[in-house]
């Protein structure tokens, strides 16, 4: 007779399939609950501008799960900040990438940006952005990003689209424009930009604006400009910017990049800030970003007068007295924002000239047949190269007290005013490779014009504020883990006007949606970015 196994045996067996049970569920439950990474030992600067504060950090699912005691939390990996400052991932909100983002095919690399610590951006400013913003974010959608991408909607671009350069808008064309404005918003876009200082928007009247404005101002969301003229006439297209957002009923107006351009305006840039913050009032929220260089990038275009343009054109360009005449009022222009010449004035890039890269504009002139470098000479080689459209300058045009002035203003955040940097192609801005990490080295570690947390708070959280990033420039229990990790005593830009794709150094990771993109100073090839779109808020 064949017996079965004794009582005590069965027990036996059943206690170690219990067992074996309970310790595979205890498994499979520490798995489920442990983090993706911890972050522990640094010092959590949150960017609310508050005191840093001693926690750990736990991440999940691309968000900041929990700040607290974490050492011994299950994770797959773990980071120890010790002696490091762990802040929000810097937001530059001023940039100009639509264009490269338009020419990229499967990925959207963004060097010159994660290595100084920048985890978002905002393009579309200037008045310039992608013609349809609803296929911008299907392409964004599409992309591999290595970081965060928001935009707004670009005066300049539908004007050029609907009616031209110079035409004023019919009342058929106003309502596509205004169309047009709303659509992009609805579509996601932060707001609405402006670039007042270039074509077609110099053609634009205060009327035109006011009524893009008020459209945006419907919608609650943002109005960036670039001032009409930056230099001597700065406060009065600063006291029109004013006005627009006044007549718009707009709540919150953002002045790009903001300074007092020209020698003869030096001095002025705070005193012109804080006036026009006090003539907005209550109802118009006023904020601007700035980079910290007293040089500035830009087009051929930045050294002409609006009224010049109408002379360049067409049969009329070639007329002898309009040139003599565009020269003229070049030159008034020159004189006015204080300089002798344009000595201060070197071409940064050239697609079809490479050999004008880097040097002066007297210096070119000077080159020519004939030789002849007057500062008449010039004027005329500046009108008869600005149509090419391949010209990019760089100019010493601020003074750095008035930088210095600037940085600690109330509601200044920072931009780059820069785009994606490939090496070898001319000799670009160092803000596009320094900005962020100059601020923290040389305004705060060296001058101590701003706190740690205030600067902080100012490249994260009061940027997120101002347009309106959801879920992000804190860190915060439920945000998106954008993060750069970084030690104060060592951040320090290293880019320069000879070398300015130098990356900088004191940065020790950098996390976009919880994913590492930068180890030390080496990209690890990540590609976690994210389009960001504006959640709607409805009208005030």
């Amino acid at each position: 007779m064949i017996r079965g196994p004794s009582r005590g045996r069965r027990n036996l067996v059943l206690a170690c399939a219990l067992i074996f049970l309970l310790a595979w569920g205890a498994h499979r439950a520490t798995s489920q609950s442990a983090y993706d990474l911890v972050i522990v030992n640094g010092l959590i600067v949150d960017g609310t501008g508050r005191p840093g504060f001693r926690a750990d950090l736990g991440i999940r699912n691309g968000r900041i799960e929990k700040t607290g005691s974490l050492a011994a939390a299950p994770a797959r990996a773990k980071m120890d900040a010790q002696g490091q400052v762990i802040s929000p991932g810097f937001i530059d909100v001023h940039v100009h990438i639509e264009d490269q983002i338009e020419r990229s095919t499967h990925r959207f690399v963004a060097d010159n940006f994660l290595l100084q610590g920048v985890t978002t951006v905002i393009t579309g400013n200037c008045g310039r952005s992608a013609r349809d913003m609803a296929a911008f974010f299907r392409k964004l959608a599409r992309l591999k990003l290595a970081i965060n991408v928001a935009t707004l909607v670009g005066h300049n671009t539908l004007r050029q689209q609907v009616c031209g350069a110079r035409r004023k808008p019919t009342p058929e064309q106003m309502a596509r424009l205004e169309a047009q404005v709303r659509a992009g918003i609805e579509a996601g876009a932060l707001g609405f930009s402006t670039g007042l200082g270039y074509k077609p928007g110099l053609f634009a009247s205060e009327e035109e604006v006011v009524a893009l404005v008020r459209v945006t101002a419907q919608e609650a969301a943002v109005y960036a400009t670039h001032l009409r003229d930056e230099a001597a006439e700065g406060k009065a297209a600063l006291d029109e910017a004013v006005r627009t957002a006044e007549r718009a009923g707009a709540p919150k107006l953002h002045i790009s990049h903001f300074k007092a351009a020209g020698h003869s305006q030096w001095g002025t840039a705070r005193a012109r800030l804080d006036g026009a913050r006090q003539a907005a009032g209550k109802q118009t929220r006023l904020t601007a970003d700035m980079y910290p260089y007293t040089a500035v990038s830009s087009t051929l275009e930045y050294l002409i007068p609006p009224e010049v343009f109408p002379l360049l054109g067409g049969p009329a360009a070639a007329r002898p007295k309009n040139l003599a005449r565009a020269i003229d009022l070049t030159l008034e222009k020159l004189r006015r924002d204080g300089w002798p010449d344009y000595s201060n004035v070197r071409v940064a890039f050239s697609e079809k000239q490479k050999e004008w890269i880097g040097r002066t504009i007297p210096d070119i002139v000077r080159s020519q047949p004939g030789g002849a470098a007057s500062v008449r000479d010039q004027a005329a080689w500046i009108l008869k190269n600005q149509a090419r459209g391949d010209i990019q300058i760089i100019a010493e045009e601020m003074s750095e007290q008035d930088v210095r002035q600037l940085i600690t203003a109330p509601d200044m955040v920072f931009g780059s005013d820069s785009s994606v940097h490939y090496r070898g192609l001319g000799q670009p801005h160092p803000r596009g490779a320094g900005t962020f990490p100059r601020i923290f080295a040389d305004y705060v570690r060296n001058q101590k014009l701003l706190t740690l947390e205030d600067a902080v708070r100012r490249a994260t959280g009061l940027a997120a504020e101002i347009f309106g990033l959801p879920d992000r420039g804190f860190i915060r229990e439920g945000y998106w883990a954008d993060i750069v990790i970084f030690d104060p005593a060592r951040l320090q830009d290293r880019a320069t006007f000879e070398d300015p794709w130098k990356p900088p150094e004191g940065i020790a990771c950098v996390i976009v949606n919880g994913v590492i993109a930068v180890r030390g100073t080496k990209l690890t090839g990540a590609m976690a970015g994210r389009p960001v779109r504006r959640v709607a808020r409805g009208p005030r």
